[in-house]
């Protein structure tokens, strides 16, 4: 009886999230594509090779498509109001704002490539590195383009055409992995590097698929014509950046922290660098469900926001967490008990194979928490309540979870392992953290 009044809310957020989950899971398969496709070329020094560009760029990357994310809850407000000219207004100056930032992005990535020689990471790996983090940095703008068209139509309640064009450069990106990293058919055999070229090629027509669809589309094409209407201007340009900004630096921090553990387990040598690389994956497909059911969370709450329908707010962002949770429970029963079947499918290696089935026991736990506090940032979100969930971050994972890495990885010699238990434990805080936030926002608007 307790679950029967939220059937309508599983219903609704279920039709929002499974298009964003299809095209996040998607988005992610090709991530695991690279990382199987790599593993069996044979050695762990090409795997070891991605895991550490992966670490580097996806955290610059997010600091993208975080700053893109704040356009989502501002259409929906408007589109909730019914206020198209403002949200073709947001929209316009959300794709000048795309481009400008994949400039800082391509800067970024710049200037981390001559640096990846003094992280004390194997130099065997470094000419691989070096050549996917190319391809990273020309990909910025037409990934950061993408970006604001899809937060653009997430904003209007429109996730389905987002999976249709993921879908479409998904399955081009994989088929361009083989061809590229093997030299199937003419092209050449790049190796891992083709993994990079692969996807700066699927990003690029993804964008024209875009383009497409808003002219082709006769709802698109009328907020298209609200273009001529609106101009850039500070003040929206402004509003764009106070709210995803703080979402963006929430990302880039989280990233971060992810990226700094496989950096750290790089100094235990390949053979974990490469294990962590496969057990991380699992995780991050699972978030790919998060993301799904944390975006139609943002949908849900800024348009009963922008309504002021407080109970149905609430009521929609617990019909996700009700899903998020039985979903990562079952998945981590999964892994924990097909762990190294898991990890065999990435690798031939015994010794990778052996340290990722220990990860993936972590990972297990990870799951479950970051089901939670992704489905309430979700929510946080809606509210546009982004600078203190981006202060709990920075507390989070560099006053808990940088001590309890050091301690375990090192003092207590768990290597590889702690940087996991240290993850996971700032994790589990900040999870407490977004949900007491969110307990006093609800109050503080019912009360009103």
């Amino acid at each position: 009886m307790l679950f029967t009044g939220y059937r309508s809310y599983y219903g609704a957020n279920l039709r929002l999230a499974v298009p964003v989950i299809i095209s996040q899971v998607g988005q992610y398969s090709v991530q695991i594509v690279d990382t199987v496709m790599v593993g069996h070329l044979g050695e762990a020094v090409p795997l070891a090779a991605i895991s550490f560009a992966y670490a580097l760029s996806w955290p610059i990357l997010f600091l993208g498509t975080g700053v893109a994310m704040g356009l989502t809850p501002l259409v929906g407000k408007s589109y909730a109001r019914g206020d198209r000219t403002r949200s073709a207004s947001l929209f316009k100056n959300s794709l000048l704002l795309g481009t400008a930032m994949s400039v800082v992005l391509m800067s970024l990535l710049g200037l981390m490539i001559p640096l990846m020689g003094y992280m004390g990471q194997d130099p065997e790996i470094l000419p691989i590195a070096r050549g996917y983090m190319w391809y990273q940095l020309a990909s910025a703008l037409p990934m950061m383009l993408f970006a604001s068209c899809k937060q653009f139509l997430e904003g209007i309640g429109n996730t389905a055409h987002t999976m249709v064009i993921a879908i479409i450069g998904n399955v081009l990106n994989i088929v361009l992995n083989g061809a590229l990293i093997y030299g199937w058919w003419i092209f050449p055999e790049m190796g891992a590097v083709g993994a990079g070229a692969s996807t700066f090629i699927a990003r690029v027509v993804m964008v024209l698929l875009f383009a497409r669809l808003m002219f082709a589309n006769a709802d698109y094409r009328d907020y298209l014509r609200q273009f001529r209407k609106v101009g850039i201007t500070l003040f929206r340009i402004r509003r764009l950046l106070n709210v995803g900004f703080p979402i963006a630096m929430q990302l880039f921090i989280e990233m971060a922290a992810l990226s700094l553990m496989a950096v750290v387990i790089g100094l235990f040598g390949a053979v974990p660098q490469a294990a962590h690389q496969i057990a991380v994956n699992l995780p991050s497909l699972s978030f790919m469900v998060v993301t799904g059911l944390s975006a139609a969370t943002t949908i849900r709450v800024s348009q009963d926001y922008g309504l002021r329908l407080y109970p149905s707010m609430r009521r929609a962002m617990n019909a996700s967490l009700h899903m998020i949770t039985a979903f990562t429970v079952c998945a981590s029963l999964l892994v924990f008990l097909f762990g190294r079947q898991i990890a065999g499918l990435f690798t031939d290696e015994p010794a990778v194979i052996d340290i990722a089935t220990h990860l993936l026991h972590f990972g297990c736990i990870f799951m479950v928490i970051d089901g939670f506090q992704g489905v309430i940032l979700g929510a946080l979100r809606g509210l546009t309540e982004v600078k203190r969930p981006m202060y709990y971050a920075i507390f989070t994972y560099t006053c808990i979870s940088a001590p309890v890495g050091y301690i375990c990885g090192f003092v207590w010699d768990m290597g590889a392992a702690g940087t996991w238990v240290a993850f996971t434990t700032g994790l589990a805080v900040l999870s407490c953290l977004y949900y007491r936030l969110f307990r006093k926002r609800y109050r503080s608007l019912t009360a009103l």
